[in-house]
């Protein structure tokens, strides 16, 4: 029996992160993981999805034809292979990038299928049919999620696809309907619509995205509808069938509709079976999902859990979890401290992100906020790009503290990084102003966003001035300054 400080279940990005931070502080770690390298992220996840977008974008010039007047004509029948191929390499390429770093630091490596037993012992089922035995001083269980298979969907049917399978697509259909209005459908839509596939999403939401800043949102579904993407909101898709060879979408209002292929992504479901967790009294949720405590341990002595079988987030944040989780589980005097700013980000056509509170969040917790924007196209960057799109701070109205940043253009995922440290500072509007940022840059937004914000903010403190006679400079206006 092999013996470790830590043996983690799952090479995802928080068992990788976990294993990464136990190599270098001197402790012995191995990674058990029925897959490849790298989890979700690098074979159907984040890495994949993204190449889609960057291949289809390239090989179409999907939005440059407003900015230059031509676009490129590719036949779908070339697209798609050279699309697929590129996505493979990429795959291929982090796959390999994560396993070298893994031998680098010593990280073992064991390809199978873990349980843990009530002894705590690692019982590891091999492919060729053998068994090996771990044990760990802890183990971490990081195996992540997979898409949701509700009853009604026949996912046996060869054009019905998860957003796992949607790799395996080997031609484009002649429309394509997406069941999901949350960022992997959003990322779809229009990864086809740049190959020139017709695109139905249906979501049983009214708008899309509905944890991320509505009015950004509704610029979205403005511009996927102008490039002919088809939304129907508020309806869900009770069943698939087949019907005269093609397939039919029935609609929770009563409606239907036909399609080559259906796309489903609606919800994911926590990798929590057959790791014998019940079995060591580690507690799961109603959902299957483990739970832990600040510092990332289940209820079973020794065994932690970080990732999507905690709660699902973004790639970044199962990487602090798993650091988090090595810190505790290794007796470090160090610890990580996970950000606690909620953060998405949509890689559709444009880009959506956020970091920190939403119009709609303020406005529910009753702060007194102002917002402050910045249209992309009036920036000098915006307007080299020919692109488009809007940065949103919101802030709050008595202390000016930064409480949200949102955007929609291109790259808003690595846009809002500025804001978020400034939120993760606590830190205020004015500092921003003091920035010197470079030109032409996105971030250069910030300082547009910011005056914006802050001009309201002192029309509204003049206002109230005026209001009752006795308004002092400090004093904070009681609504929301939009």
């Amino acid at each position: 029996m092999d013996t470790y400080d830590l043996v983690v279940i799952g090479a995802g990005p928080a068992g990788q992160a976990a294993a990464e931070l136990a190599a270098h502080v001197g402790r012995r770690a191995i990674i058990v993981e029925q897959n490849r390298p790298g989890g979700v992220v690098t074979t159907t996840g984040g890495a994949p999805t993204k190449t889609l977008r960057e291949a289809a974008r390239y090989l179409t010039g999907f939005g440059e034809a407003e900015v230059y007047g031509v676009r490129p004509s590719i036949p779908q029948d070339v697209a798609l292979p050279i699309v697929v191929a590129r996505t493979q390499e990429v795959r291929d390429r982090l796959q390999s990038i994560v396993a070298r770093r893994l031998a680098a630091l010593g990280i073992g490596y064991l390809q199978g299928a873990a349980r843990i037993r009530p002894d705590g012992v690692v019982l590891v089922a091999l492919p060729d049919g053998g068994e090996r035995e771990l044990r760990g001083r802890a183990v971490l269980v990081a195996t992540g999620s997979r898409p949701a298979h509700p009853l009604g969907i026949p996912f046996d049917d060869p054009d019905v696809f998860d957003t796992d399978r949607i790799f395996t697509l080997d031609r484009l259909p002649t429309h394509a309907a997406i069941v999901g209005g949350g960022p992997v459908g959003i990322e779809f839509a229009t990864v086809f619509a740049a190959l020139g596939v017709p695109v139905t999403v249906v979501s049983g939401a009214e708008r899309l995205l509905p944890s991320m800043d509505a009015e950004l949102t509704e610029l979205l579904a403005d511009d996927l509808s102008g490039r002919g993407v088809r939304l129907v909101l508020g309806t869900g898709a009770e069943s698939i069938a087949r019907v005269d060879g093609r397939l039919t979408v029935t609609l929770s209002t009563g409606g239907a509709l036909e399609t080559d292929i259906v796309l489903f992504a609606a919800g994911r479901e926590p990798n929590s079976e057959g790791l014998g967790l019940d079995e060591v009294g580690a507690q799961l949720d109603g959902r299957g999902r483990v739970v832990v405590d600040r510092y990332f341990r289940t209820t079973a002595p020794g065994v932690y859990a970080a990732g999507d079988i905690v709660r699902p987030a973004l790639a970044s944040t199962a990487m602090q979890q798993g650091r988090a989780a090595a810190c505790h589980a290794c007796g470090l005097l160090i610890g990580v401290a996970v950000d606690q700013a909620a953060s998405s980000a949509v890689y559709g056509l444009p880009e959506v992100a956020g970091v920190g509170l939403t119009e709609e969040q303020a406005r529910q917790a009753e702060i007194p906020y102002v917002v402050g924007r910045c249209n992309l196209a009036d920036t000098a960057r915006g307007t080299i790009a020919g692109r488009g799109g809007r940065l949103k701070l919101i802030f709050r109205a008595d202390d000016r503290k930064l409480l949200g940043v949102h955007c929609i253009g291109d790259i808003a995922s690595e846009t809002i990084g500025l804001g978020h440290v400034v939120i993760a500072m606590s830190g205020t509007i004015e500092l921003l102003l003091t920035l010197g940022l470079n030109m032409p840059t996105y971030s250069a937004a910030y300082h547009d966003a910011a005056i914006d914000g802050l001009s309201h903010l002192a029309e509204a403190l003049g206002l109230a001035a005026r209001a009752d006679g006795a308004g002092e400079p400090g004093d904070a206006p009681v609504l929301a300054v939009a």
